[in-house]
């Protein structure tokens, strides 16, 4: 295939990203700028007279004919995509079909075509095993693919502070390229810029929820001690105002809080965390959720000071979601070798996913990556700039953190099983949104093993791990660390 013609169903919105990212990353290996046309200009004979790229949803008229000639498979599913390569079934030219449910769907088709084809797929067998041409691979006739595929689970997200997301747009392209589709960003401040942050992301299909706190702090359990009725006031009030002077009107698409939960104990001098919690989520929530019906909320919820009264947590408004944190072993806990008592994790994953009924609002944060440095943490003062450090600066610090993925890295791969039996029983709550806490591990720089692997299994739970280990570790985008 040699400077093929890329031929596109439009160029706007969340279509537009996943032209751009598809014609860069083509234009590399094929050293040279694509011509490009709209689809409606190009016939059915033009497209079988020469090699050829088409992107765009399955109603396109072009894409259509493709799908009644069996090259891919439409799907109505959201997010969901056909990929078909190999010659036109009219001439001997190479085509390239990637058509998506929706603008999603097309987004991640061209990432799934640029990591597991160019990246797994070109390099299977031996095909351009050791050639003098290995850095050209669509200098040969194309390996034959097809591929259909959507998400098991329905919300895939990153949870961070957003002080450490040091590029935001190049933070946002690498969710993209893994297919994620959601970010949680907790701050102590809203960031200065938090319109341009959702702007970008929403251009790539990401939706942007702001995180803060309900009476979280680093000293929860002296609140839980302390906590009556003009508290639970106090927090409501502050909520209330915090929300609609700082979020309302920046473009979001919900907000995550956590509360006075992450502790040990379950009960402070007599008094139920269950019920204290229980109580303050349900009447803040409920307010605000009046003047807001439509307001997306999390609660992030912290299992070792409530697992014992799961009967008081199914009272959480229904309209809540729920994302459960430190519920056990690995992929839970913050190191990966922390899996004694993983059947009783996985058990208990189980209970959560049907808490208070089937497919209702539940929701996970998975650990065991990389976080803060809580040895030399600091409040931030006020509002910030997010995600605009220099380049210099972001290389330095992806350097130094290589050093700590290449432990973590390890313990994913040895554990990638256990990763995968615990998101495949969240994956039976078709509305889970499960999120991975990647904090100060920069993701805008290069893509670590171990966030693949999350994603990867994230998409598709029932994968062979030993296999999808092997594919990911070709994915062009992403990195072992090698220090």
């Amino acid at each position: 295939m040699k400077k093929p013609i890329l031929i596109i169903e439009r160029y706007d919105g969340i279509y537009k990203s996943a032209v751009n990212l598809l014609s860069g990353r083509l234009s590399g290996y094929i050293d040279g700028v694509l011509p490009i046309k709209l689809a409606d200009a190009v016939s059915a004979d033009t497209l079988a007279s020469r090699d050829a790229v088409v992107v765009g949803s399955f109603d396109s008229p072009l894409i259509a004919e493709l799908c009644e000639l069996g090259l891919i498979t439409k799907s109505t599913k959201s997010e969901s995509y056909s990929i078909y390569v190999g010659k036109h079934p009219k001439s001997e030219n190479e085509l390239i079909v990637i058509a998506g449910a929706d603008g999603k769907g097309a987004l991640y088709g061209c990432a799934d075509f640029i990591n597991r084809y160019c990246g797994s797929e070109l390099w299977m067998d031996g095909y351009l095993w050791l050639t003098d041409r290995f850095d050209r691979p669509f200098d040969k006739p194309l390996r034959p693919y097809r591929a259909n595929s959507s998400p098991a689970i329905a919300r895939r997200a990153i949870w961070t502070w957003g002080h450490v997301i040091y590029d935001y747009r190049g933070f946002f392209d690498n969710m993209a390229l893994l297919r994620l589709n959601e970010v949680v960003i907790w701050n102590d401040h809203v960031p200065f810029n938090a319109s341009d942050v959702v702007d970008y992301a929403h251009s790539l299909g990401i939706k942007v929820v702001w995180g803060f706190a309900w009476g979280w702090s680093t000293k929860c359990e002296e609140l839980a001690l302390r906590f009556d009725r003009a508290t639970l006031e106090s927090i409501k009030q502050s909520v209330l105002e915090t929300y609609e002077r700082d979020y309302a009107d920046v473009g979001g698409d919900g907000i995550y809080f956590q509360s006075f939960t992450e502790m040990s104990r379950e009960e402070v001098d007599g008094k139920s965390v269950a019920e204290l919690v229980t109580e303050l989520v349900n009447e803040t929530a409920g307010e605000l959720l009046s003047r807001y019906p439509e307001l997306h909320v999390q609660f992030g919820l912290h299992a070792t000071s409530v697992k014992s009264r799961l009967d008081v947590i199914a009272k959480v408004d229904p309209r809540i979601y729920i994302v459960w944190e430190d519920c056990g072993a690995f992929p839970y806990a913050y190191r990966t070798h922390e899996t004694a008592g993983s059947e009783q994790m996985l058990a208990l994953t189980e209970t959560l996913i049907g808490l208070r009924g089937e497919n209702e609002r539940f929701g996970a944060v998975l650990k065991g990556m990389l976080n803060l440095d809580w040895m030399n943490f600091e409040h931030f003062e006020g509002e910030y700039i997010l995600g605009e450090r220099s380049r210099e600066y972001r290389r330095e610090r992806a350097l130094a953190k290589d050093k700590i993925w290449k432990t973590v890295q390890g313990g994913w791969i040895r554990n990638a099983e256990l990763v995968r039996r615990t998101v495949e029983i969240m994956a039976k709550n078709q509305n889970a949104v499960v999120e991975a806490l990647v904090e100060d591990a920069m993701l805008e720089e290069k893509i670590a093993f171990p966030v693949a692997l999350f994603s990867e299994l994230l998409w598709d739970p029932s994968a062979d791990t030993g296999s999808l280990i092997e594919q990911i570790s070709k994915f062009p985008s992403v990195s072992f660390s090698n220090l």
